[in-house]
């Protein structure tokens, strides 16, 4: 078994099985065929597609992961005194 396969197995027996027919469903939509049961049907991906895989649910890991800390900092900045406005462009010394 491939090293990609292995991850994607790994992550997916690190969620919910309503996460994994979530993610199952989203990547049916996105690569525009039926998915019954992710993992069985692995075999069927091209390595690019098993990339988008890896990648979907590693980023679901880090979102369900990341989301508390990020509304805890929401929460304890909430009253400071932060930039409203985000600008992108170069600096220039002057």
């Amino acid at each position: 078994m491939s090293e990609i396969l292995t991850t994607i197995i790994s992550l997916c027996e690190r969620r919910t099985e309503e996460e994994n027919i979530s993610i199952t469903n989203g990547l049916a939509r996105h690569f525009g065929r039926e998915i019954r049961s992710l993992i069985p049907e692995l075999s069927t991906f091209n390595q690019d597609e098993l990339i988008v895989i890896r990648d979907v649910v590693n980023g679901l890991i880090l979102t369900k992961e990341k989301v508390p800390d990020i509304l805890e900092s929401y929460e304890r900045l909430k009253d400071t005194d932060l930039p409203q406005r985000v600008t992108f462009g170069r600096l220039t010394e002057g």
